[in-house]
């Protein structure tokens, strides 16, 4: 018979060697199997919690026009980290009639393997969310401490401080902020990641409470993206944000 392997990682747990680990205990359970390999598919840094994953696209459409008979891969948690997509693509896989073989002993030839991989892809699905808790959980806490939480903030940057001021020296005097951005492009001032500034990047400045010292962490919440991780909205906490501190070596204006 004839497989396919898969290996993906995602960037929070493994690196760049995690593809090659995969496929090396793939080609090991293909070749104890007697499975002829003819063809690999990886995606590199992207969760399994989505489906817009270009290896795994292509991965199915090598499978619809019957490319294999079996997809070998490490874990269903490499494939599937998501219960809307799992059901769907499993059901078709089965129609097609392609079997999932994976290295840590599950094999959907065998009868009964529908419902094991089904709990375990619930457990896999679980387990990504808990992740994304405790990454929520531990940046609140550095937030808390007044430790970097990631990113940066314009203005604190070599000659940043200067402008943010005139920014809001010119919004004193009146100018809007069109009229600001087209003050600071004429003076040729870099802005925000050295782009140009434009009428939301001024507003951004002047929305930002961090130039008066105040400190906002986790002032929104995401919702959905049960079909998709990616596919998520942002909205305002009712409650307000997580933490508000004041620090004074912030202070620009």
């Amino acid at each position: 018979m004839r497989c396919a392997l898969y290996a993906r990682f995602s960037t929070e747990l493994q690196n760049q060697e995690s593809i090659s680990d995969q496929f090396r205990q793939c080609e090991r359970v293909a070749k104890i199997q007697g499975l002829e390999i003819v063809s690999r598919f990886e995606d590199r840094g992207i969760s399994g919690g989505t489906s817009e994953r270009p290896g795994y696209q292509a991965l199915l459409t090598a499978a619809r026009v019957s490319a294999f008979e079996v997809i070998v891969c490490e874990d269903i948690s490499r494939v599937w980290r998501n219960r809307s997509e799992y059901g769907q693509r499993s059901a078709e896989l089965e129609d097609l009639g392609v079997h999932l073989l994976t290295c840590v002993g599950d094999d959907t030839r065998r009868e009964g393997w529908g419902l094991v991989l089904g709990i375990k892809q619930a457990i896999a699905e679980a387990a990504r969310r808990e992740i994304s808790y405790r990454t929520r959980r531990g940046m609140e806490g550095l937030a808390l401490t007044g430790k970097s939480t990631g990113g940066k903030c314009y203005g604190y940057g070599p000659g940043e401080a200067t402008t943010v001021l005139n920014i809001f020296n010119m919004a004193a005097k009146g100018l809007l902020p069109s009229q600001i951005a087209k003050a600071l492009n004429r003076e040729g001032l870099p802005g925000p990641r050295s782009a140009r500034w434009s009428l939301n990047a001024v507003k951004r400045v002047l929305g930002n409470p961090r130039y008066h010292g105040t400190v906002l962490w986790g002032r929104t919440e995401t919702k959905g993206g049960a079909q998709d991780s990616r596919r998520k909205r942002h909205v305002l906490r009712p409650d307000g944000p997580l933490v508000s501190r004041f620090d004074p070596n912030l202070v620009i204006v």
